[in-house]
């Protein structure tokens, strides 16, 4: 009977111009409620086209996307060596909609805000969309971790930060409190790269596995590599 129904439900969306990605985004985020006649609807009333229709580049994709491209690579739940150019799951974001979801501005995410414990410290982070009680669930599972795990955790680069990523218009997902920067001392960011392109990492895959339980996609499984970087994608992990 379940089953049945979950057909059901599926084949409607099927016909209203959406797809099983959208019904990811509607479970993974309580302010995102349905999609319909290839329209994502919010809770507060906003909605936004699901999928544009258009071919685009690498670099549209990441400047001008709509929220179907943010599936346009799936990201990989096993442990990487390398990847092909350009792969880079995660990194493409509809800006309007994580600004529905976290807030519009510096103030209105930092309203949301909240502090939880790190490794000796603390970190600031969102309380949206269940952002802050994830962290702490991936903070709880970390300190099981052996002590020379902890080198790689703290001091962190970072949490809340209202910024564009370096060298583009675009927002952080930083910006939203959504985000967490581990120890830069044992990172690697493919800007760093000097000559020719090769994909480094020291980050332990106990670390990432753990991040990844809880919602977080990290960036070491990305192309263009930084893998100092975790931030909360859950519907890029179901």
């Amino acid at each position: 009977m379940k089953l049945f129904s979950y057909l059901l439900i599926t084949t409607a969306y099927l016909f209203a111009n959406c797809d099983y990605n959208a019904l990811k985004l509607i479970a993974s985020y309580k302010s995102i409620v349905k999609c319909e006649n290839n329209r994502i609807y919010l809770s507060n009333g906003k909605s936004f086209i699901y999928d544009d229709g258009k071919k685009k580049s690498f670099t549209q994709l990441l400047n001008s996307p709509d929220i179907e491209d943010m599936f346009k690579f799936k990201y990989p739940k096993h442990p990487i060596k390398a990847l092909p150019k350009n792969f880079d799951p995660g990194r493409i974001r509809f800006e309007p909609l994580f600004k529905e979801i976290y807030g519009h501005n510096e103030s209105e995410v930092r309203a949301n805000l909240v502090t939880i414990p790190w490794f000796g410290g603390a970190v600031k982070v969102t309380k949206k969309e269940g952002v802050a009680n994830a962290l702490k669930a991936v903070y709880r599972d970390l300190k099981t971790l052996p002590p020379q795990f902890q080198k790689y955790l703290h001091p962190i680069g970072g949490t809340f930060k209202w910024r564009r990523i370096a060298g583009t218009k675009r927002l952080s997902v930083h910006s939203f409190g959504a985000a967490i920067d581990i120890n830069v001392k044992y990172s690697a960011y493919w800007r760093w790269s000097k000559g020719a392109y090769r994909y480094r990492n020291q980050i332990p895959q106990k670390i990432v596995q753990i991040f990844e339980r809880h919602g977080f996609i990290w960036g070491g499984k990305w192309y263009h590599y930084d893998t100092m970087h975790f931030e909360y994608r859950p519907e890029l992990l179901k």
